[in-house]
C-alpha cells in the first residue's frame, strides 16, 4: 500500500511470528518487528481468535485488538489516519519531542487503536526514510524500569529470557549523566542492532499503571524522564507512543515536562459514530463469510452508540453471537438470550462468581456493594473505592486481592484497579452495564440499600476520626451510637478494621462518660450539701479538695460561730430582734453536714443552742413575722440589718423589712428551703433547697439562675 489514505477494505499484510517477536510485512516489503515484555499480552494473542465450527471467531470479546488483528480491525480508519499524520509530523519537525499520547476513558479503544491501528499502519506506510522499524511494546506494571529494560534486552540479544542483560539495562536506566538527566534509554538505543536504518518505537500501553501500580517515586521519575530524553534526542532514533486513561491526566502534573507534552500533543480518542460502529460490527463477519443480518447490526449499533466504554461490551456480545452461530442459533435469538450488549457482560460476571468458593463469594459480594454509588432518585452508578475500604476485619487482605483479581484480569476487566497518592490502591467497576443487567448484584442491592447508606456514613465518620488524630469528640454518641450498635449486630462481618475500631472506641467512650457522669453526680450531691451549708453563712466560699484545708476552714468557722453566739447573747437587751434572727441563723449553720460527725463538736452545738434559747426568751410577740405555710428552715439578715430573708418548709423564700413587712415571695424550689443568704448590696439572694438545687434571685423576686 502506498502513501494514500485508508479507505478501502484491503488490509493485506503478512505476519511472521516466532518465539521472540512478530513481524508485520506490507506488500511493499516494509517491516515492523514487534517485541513485547508483558506476558499477559502473549497470552492474549494465544487466546484470540477462538476456533469454532464455522471458523475462527473474528471478534475479541473483552480483549484489546493487537497488531496481529489488524486485518479485522474496522471502524477506526479515520482515527488511524489522524494518528499516523500526527506521528509523521513529529518526525518531520526536528524541534519536536517525538512523544505521542493517545488519551481516552476506559473502554474507549486506546490500546486497540495503537496496536491494531497505528503500528500496522507504520508497515503499510512507513515514516519518511524509515523502511523498517522496531517496536518495543510494554505494559509498565509495578516495575516500569524492569519492563522497559526487559523488552530492550530482547531487542538487543534476540533472547526470549535475557535475565542478565535486563539487570544490566535496569542499572543503566537508573543512572543520570553529569547534567542530572536520565539518558539510559538513549544510550541503549544507540547500541541496538540496525538502529541506524531501523528506528525504535517504544509503545507504552496502559501508561496509567506508572501511577496506579508503581509505588516507587524514584523509579517512576527515572522511567518517565528516560522516555522524554530519548524522544527529544536529535538523532531521531527513538520515538514514544503512550496510551493513557483520561482520568489519570491529573497525575501527569507531578512531572511538568510530560504534562506539557500531553497537553500539547495528546490526542483524545472520540466515541465511535454509528457508521463506525456498523463497520466494526459487520465487516469482521463478512470477511469470515458469515455476515450478520441488518436487523441485528442495527440493534447492536443502537445499544452501543453513546454508551461509555461500549467497545469491549460490543465485542463481548459479538463473541457470544458468533458462538451461537456455531450451534445454529440466530444472532437475534442469542442477543435476546444474553440481554443485549450489557447482558453478555453480566453473564461473564455470573460465570466468574459461580466458580468462587463460598468464602470468596461473600468477599465478592462485599467488594461489588462497595463499588456501587447508590442513586438517590436516579440510577445507581459506579464508585471508586480504596482497597482498604473493601476489606472486612474478618478478611485476609491477600485473599480479597485474589478475588478482585479474578474480576480484574486482562481478559475480563470487569473491575479496574488503580492507585493514586491520596487514596492508595483503588478499584472501580469498569462497565456500569453490570448495574443494569447483573441480577445477582441487583439482589444484593435490594436487600442491602439501607445498610450500604449507613455503612458509607460510618466509613466517612471513621475516616475523619482517624485523619484528625482519633479525637474523642469525633466519636459517635447516642442516638447515632445506638444505631451503630444495631448495625454491628446484623452487619458486623462487613465492617472494615477501621470501622470496628471506631465502633469500639465510641462504645468505650460512652461507657467512660456514663461512669464519669455517675461519679460527677455523686460529687455534685456532696458539693451541693457542702454549698448549702456554706450558703447559710451568707458568704460564697471557695473550698479546696484537700483534707487539710477543709479541716482548717472548719475549725475557723466553728470559732466564728461560737463568737457570734456569745455576741448575740450579749446584745439581747439592746437589739432583741436582730439577736433572735442571728441565733436562728447560727443554729442552721451548726447543723451543716460539715459539723455532723465529730463528737468534739457537741459542746459547740450546745453553746449555739443556748444563744437561741436566750434570744427566744428575750423576744416579744411583736417580733414574729407570719407568712410561711409550715416550718421556717433558715433565716439571713442583710449587713445593714434592714432586710431579712427566710426559707421555709413550704418551698418559698421570703424577704422582710426590719419592721416585719413582707417585701417579696420567691417561688421555685420543689420542696423545703434549707438555707438562704443575701449579698452585701442586698441585690442578690441565694437559696438552697431539699430538691438538690441552688437558686439565685434578684431582690425584685426574679430567679436569675438554677444550679444543679
Amino acid at each position: 500500500m502506498s502513501d494514500s489514505t485508508l479507505g478501502g477494505d484491503n488490509r493485506s499484510i503478512a505476519i511472521e511470528r516466532d518465539a521472540l517477536s512478530s513481524a508485520i510485512i506490507s506488500g511493499d516489503g516494509n517491516r515492523v518487528v514487534i517485541y513485547q515484555y508483558h506476558t499477559a499480552q502473549q497470552v492474549q494473542s494465544e487466546l484470540s481468535p477462538v476456533e469454532t465450527k464455522i471458523g475462527p471467531n473474528p471478534y475479541k470479546g473483552l480483549l484489546a485488538f493487537d497488531e496481529e488483528d489488524a486485518e479485522r480491525y474496522f471502524g477506526r480508519e479515520a482515527q488511524i489516519e489522524r494518528l499516523w499524520n500526527v506521528f509523521r509530523t513529529l518526525h518531520e519537525d526536528m524541534s519536536q519531542i517525538r512523544l505521542l499520547p493517545i488519551l481516552g476513558p476506559s473502554g474507549s479503544g486506546k490500546s486497540s487503536l495503537a496496536r491494531a491501528g497505528l503500528i500496522p499502519e507504520l508497515a503499510r506506510r512507513p515514516l519518511p526514510g524509515k523502511k523498517q522499524a522496531q517496536v518495543a511494546i510494554l505494559v509498565p506494571g509495578a516495575h516500569p524500569l524492569e519492563a522497559l529494560a526487559g523488552v530492550l534486552a530482547r531487542v538487543a540479544t534476540q533472547d526470549l529470557t535475557p535475565v542478565a542483560k535486563t539487570r544490566e539495562f535496569v542499572d543503566e536506566l537508573q543512572r543520570t549523566n553529569n547534567t542530572g538527566a536520565y539518558d539510559g534509554l538513549r544510550r541503549i538505543a544507540d547500541m541496538l542492532p540496525k538502529i541506524a536504518e531501523s528506528s525504535l518505537v517504544v509503545l507504552v500501553d496502559q501508561f496509567e499503571e506508572v501511577y496506579s501500580l508503581c509505588k516507587n517515586d524514584d523509579e517512576r521519575k527515572a522511567f518517565i524522564e528516560n522516555l522524554v530524553d530519548a524522544a527529544a534526542d536529535p538523532s531521531a532514533r527513538v520515538s514514544v507512543i503512550l496510551t493513557l486513561r483520561s482520568d489519570f491526566l491529573g497525575e501527569t502534573q507531578r512531572h511538568p515536562v510530560l504534562n506539557q507534552l500531553v497537553a500539547q500533543l495528546g490526542l483524545i480518542i472520540p466515541a465511535m459514530t454509528a457508521d463506525e460502529l456498523r463497520r466494526a460490527i459487520a465487516k469482521p463477519a463478512e470477511l469470515a463469510d458469515h455476515p450478520l443480518d441488518e436487523a441485528t447490526v442495527n440493534l447492536l449499533v443502537e445499544e452501543a452508540e453513546g454508551r461509555e466504554g461500549a467497545l469491549p461490551l460490543l465485542q463481548f456480545a459479538l463473541t457470544r453471537i458468533w458462538e451461537g452461530l456455531t450451534q445454529g442459533i440466530e444472532p437475534a435469538v442469542t442477543l435476546k438470550q444474553i440481554g443485549g450488549v450489557g447482558g453478555a457482560l453480566a453473564g461473564e460476571a455470573q460465570r466468574i462468581f459461580d466458580n468462587l468458593s463460598p468464602e470468596e463469594k461473600e468477599i465478592a459480594r462485599r467488594v461489588f456493594l462497595g463499588l456501587v454509588q447508590l442513586g438517590e432518585g436516579a440510577k445507581d452508578t459506579r464508585r471508586r473505592a480504596a482497597f482498604a475500604g473493601l476489606v472486612s476485619h474478618k478478611d485476609n487482605p491477600e485473599r480479597v486481592k485474589q478475588v478482585i483479581g479474578k474480576f480484574a484480569a486482562r481478559d475480563v476487566r470487569l473491575i479496574t484497579l488503580s492507585s493514586v497518592p491520596e487514596a492508595g490502591e483503588t478499584a472501580e467497576v469498569t462497565h456500569e452495564a453490570l448495574f443494569e443487567h447483573w441480577r445477582q448484584l441487583d439482589q444484593w442491592l435490594d436487600s442491602s440499600r439501607s445498610d450500604i447508606r449507613f455503612g458509607r456514613r460510618l466509613e466517612e465518620a471513621a475516616s475523619s476520626w482517624d485523619e484528625h488524630g482519633r479525637q474523642e469528640g469525633s466519636l459517635w454518641r447516642p442516638p447515632d451510637l445506638d444505631l451503630l450498635q444495631r448495625y454491628h449486630q446484623r452487619a458486623g462481618n462487613d465492617m472494615t478494621p477501621l470501622q470496628v475500631e471506631f465502633f469500639q472506641a465510641s462504645v468505650d467512650a460512652e461507657e467512660a462518660r456514663k461512669q464519669a457522669a455517675i461519679k460527677a453526680e455523686a460529687e455534685r450531691k456532696q458539693q451541693r450539701q457542702l454549698l448549702i451549708g456554706v450558703l447559710s453563712t451568707g458568704l460564697v466560699l471557695t473550698t479546696t479538695t484537700t483534707g487539710v484545708a477543709l479541716y482548717q476552714w472548719r475549725n475557723a468557722e466553728i470559732g466564728r460561730i461560737e463568737q457570734t453566739a456569745i455576741s448575740a447573747k450579749g446584745l439581747l437587751s439592746v437589739t432583741p430582734l436582730e439577736s433572735l434572727v442571728t441565733a436562728i441563723n447560727l443554729v442552721g449553720q451548726s447543723r451543716s453536714p460539715l459539723f455532723s460527725f465529730p463528737n468534739q463538736y457537741q459542746s459547740f452545738r450546745s453553746s449555739v443552742q443556748d444563744s437561741l434559747f436566750s434570744a427566744v426568751q428575750s423576744s416579744w410577740e411583736t417580733n414574729v413575722f407570719k407568712g410561711h405555710q409550715g416550718d421556717v428552715m433558715s433565716v439571713a439578715i442583710s449587713t445593714d440589718k434592714q432586710t431579712i430573708v427566710s426559707g421555709g418548709g413550704d418551698g418559698t423564700v421570703r424577704l422582710w423589712s426590719s419592721k416585719g413587712q413582707q417585701l417579696a415571695e420567691l417561688k421555685g424550689h420543689q420542696g423545703y428551703v434549707r438555707s438562704v443568704a443575701i449579698s452585701t448590696d442586698k441585690q442578690t439572694i441565694v437559696s438552697g433547697g431539699g430538691d438538690g438545687t441552688v437558686r439565685l434571685w434578684s431582690s425584685k423576686g426574679q430567679q436569675l439562675a438554677e444550679l444543679k
